[in-house]
């Protein structure tokens, strides 16, 4: 964990730094508490600088909130982004690959995981544009992947992403509770299950008989 010590005369001078302490303390700070239990005070104590500081980076603390949000969430999106936006043809493993990538990422950052469970505890309805961003794009390339016939066609690609984003997180937002469940897996071994279920059941010769509605 860092400890920040008093802001020195080097450090008022480089604004770069001053925003970096500050980010580093709200999101240590938020991980422990949540927004709403955070002050603008002990934000300022635990980076080394004066309110005023804060407000001139972040305008407020909802602006620092949203900004710790972004930077928490800014190295799984790079990667996913990239490899969506660099296929040039319709594929499953991209899908595939989304899975993996999400739950890695959340498995290697568990004060991701708390922070997510605290805008999740505070009814944050707020959707970054990354978020946002990246559901269209693997919902398309999902789209893509159907119209092609690498996986069924009768469900929603929206869907399909949001369902993987809620397996994953769910796994490690609710670890405390389902740990000691007889018979429950490691990380490893319920990531393995989830594709077996996820995957092939998108698999094109998934989908049920058509049943006539009248």
């Amino acid at each position: 964990m860092i400890v920040f010590t008093a802001m020195n005369e080097a450090t008022t001078r480089d604004p770069d730094l001053t925003r970096s302490r500050i980010l580093q303390a709200g999101f240590e700070l938020f991980v422990d508490k949540g927004f709403a239990a955070v002050s603008m005070r002990e934000l300022a104590q635990r980076s080394g600088v004066t309110k005023s500081l804060i407000h001139h980076h972040f305008g407020t603390k909802e602006g620092l909130w949203d900004a710790v949000k972004e930077a928490a969430f800014s190295r799984y999106y790079e990667g996913q982004k990239d490899e969506l936006e660099g296929a040039d043809a319709p594929d499953s493993n991209l899908l595939r690959n989304g899975v993996i990538r999400y739950f890695r990422f959340l498995q290697e950052n568990p004060q991701v995981v708390r922070l997510f469970t605290w805008m999740h505890l505070e009814n944050d309805s707020t959707c970054s544009e990354m978020d946002a961003e990246l559901v269209a794009l693997g919902a398309r390339r999902v789209r893509e992947a159907q119209e092609a016939g690498l996986l069924r066609a009768d469900v929603n690609p929206t869907h399909v992403v949001t369902i993987f984003i809620h397996a994953c997180s769910q796994w490690f937002e609710v670890r405390p509770q389902h740990k000691n469940w007889e018979g429950i897996g490691s990380d490893d071994e319920y990531l393995e299950d989830f594709m077996k279920i996820f995957m092939d059941g998108l698999a094109p010769g998934a989908a049920g008989p058509e049943t006539d509605s009248n």
